[in-house]
């Protein structure tokens, strides 16, 4: 191990895995994490942090100014708190105390390393020149706490240069740090369709002639063909109805149908074209069966695109710290989505890299399950690259 950074991080593992422990004991969901903050807060205050004032209760931003004499740039990590409504079937020392709620997408681990970094760094001021901001995010999960953040004004005053997130992937072996260049996940949007007819006795449908459970039948069919009939083949977009609500008894036709999905793209102008799509859709089938449709649909977050100029310093800043063998570069995008991409839409310079959490010879874990559990052994390589980000960018 020749990275003096990596060593630090080492240096503190027993620190980092403390802080995943006291979190992952006590998670919160979206919005409610109020311990987590406060825990947060008082570390930061620890370490002589200086804590921006934010009108939130769920959400913290801690500065660091460098003292090394250089370009003034300021360099934002963000790390995301919110845990998610499993209730936890591992075995693991600091299982959730929680009933129906846990950390299974490593939420506490990100929170772990972000804090790790900021006590290596508060270490080294002379090390590096500019400032650099410590996002901790609450409400990852719906996709709307970086627009929260954002709106509280965290990436101004003063204003981001660069940005990094990180994020676990089961897909590599811990000590791998895993990039991609451009277009890396998708847009995530959602929409409501309610169809409304007319209701009446299940033995006599002649005499409704307005069965809105039909009417919802075809319009769910028909909106597949969207992606096959009107985006061209090599644009990729997945739509995935996920929830249907209709009726109260087996001899009744009901009222109203509702039905529920997402929308994932990779182009910010093809998730118009799938709206509109899905609206004329419903909009001419729901009226063949005498029923009448009311579409609501809600943009997500956009693609996430990491820029090419930061991939090749946080490609360096791996390098670094794993050697380049283990630095590894994903070679298509993924239609996953990541809320990160909103900071990324007002800092583009930025990048949300992966980090590798498969242990060798034993199968990935699987996140958003019950028995996911992230190895605390690669803690300090997320620490490590977050350290070592800020001193190449601030060079």
């Amino acid at each position: 191990m020749n990275s003096q950074i990596l060593q630090k991080s080492m240096d503190i593992k027993d620190y980092i895995i403390n802080i995943k422990r006291q979190i992952h004991k006590n998670p919160e969901l979206e919005m409610q994490e109020f311990v987590t903050t406060a825990l947060v807060k008082s570390e930061l205050k620890k370490m002589g942090v200086e804590i921006v004032t934010l009108d939130t209760d769920v959400g913290v931003v801690g500065i660091i100014k460098g003292e090394k004499e250089g370009k003034g740039t300021v360099t934002a990590l963000r790390a995301d708190m919110d845990a998610l409504p499993i209730q936890e079937m591992t075995d693991i020392e600091d299982k959730s105390t929680v009933p129906g709620i846990m950390h299974a997408c490593g939420h506490d681990c990100h929170t772990a390393m972000l804090l790790g970094a900021a006590k290596i760094l508060t270490s080294m001021k002379d090390k590096f020149s500019g400032t650099v901001k410590l996002i901790f995010q609450p409400a990852e999960e719906s996709f709307r706490g970086s627009k929260y953040m954002i709106d509280l004004g965290v990436l101004e005053n003063p204003k981001v240069d660069y940005i990094l997130g990180l994020h676990g992937d089961a897909s590599y072996n811990i000590g791998e740090i895993v990039l991609r260049q451009g277009i890396y996940m998708a847009s995530s949007d959602l929409f409501t369709v309610k169809i409304t007819g007319t209701s009446g006795h299940g033995a006599y449908p002649h005499k409704v002639a307005s069965d809105p459970i039909m009417a919802a039948s075809n319009c769910i069919m028909a909106i597949q063909s969207i992606i096959t009939r009107q985006i061209d083949a090599l644009d990729s977009v997945v739509i995935s109805i996920c929830e249907i609500h209709g009726g109260t008894a087996m001899n009744i036709i009901p009222e109203k149908v509702e039905f529920s999905g997402s929308v994932r793209c990779l182009d910010k102008h093809v998730r118009d074209k799938v709206k509109r799509g899905i609206d004329d859709i419903v909009q001419r089938i729901a009226p063949a069966y005498n029923c009448k449709a009311e579409l609501d649909y809600r943009y997500g977050v956009p693609p996430l695109v990491n820029s090419p100029e930061v991939i090749e310093i946080i490609g360096r800043s791996a390098e670094k710290i794993v050697g380049s063998a283990n630095v590894k570069h994903i070679d298509h995008p993924v239609m996953g989505s990541e809320d990160f991409s909103k900071y990324l839409e007002i800092v583009p310079t930025g990048v949300f890299a992966r980090l590798g959490i498969k242990q060798r010879g034993e199968a990935p874990p699987v996140f958003h399950n019950e028995c996911f559990i992230f190895p605390e052994e690669a803690l300090p390589y997320g620490t490590a690259l977050f350290v070592q980000f800020v001193l190449d960018v601030n060079q």
